[in-house]
């Protein structure tokens, strides 16, 4: 996913409390409260390293835009 495009996604979030997990071996993206992800990228958490993925399999909460901007490109770039 280009960077560009990776931004355009986190510009429609304007909600804050997001979790940032995995669902079905890949990145995704929870609404806080929501059984279902929110946005589920195309990237296997497989390939993170292993401290990365025990913190993205507790779940990772984020309160503003520019830490879920920061988290992302680190794990997507």
């Amino acid at each position: 996913m280009k960077r560009a495009r990776l931004r355009q996604y986190i510009c429609l979030i304007l909600l804050l409390n997001f979790i940032v997990g995995i669902h079905e071996g890949r990145v995704a993206l929870w609404k806080q409260g929501q059984s279902d992800p929110w946005k589920v990228f195309p990237y296997p958490v497989s390939v993170l390293p292993r401290e990365t993925q025990k913190q993205l399999q507790e779940g990772i909460r984020v309160d503003t835009m520019e830490d879920l901007n920061q988290l992302l490109e680190n794990f997507l770039s």
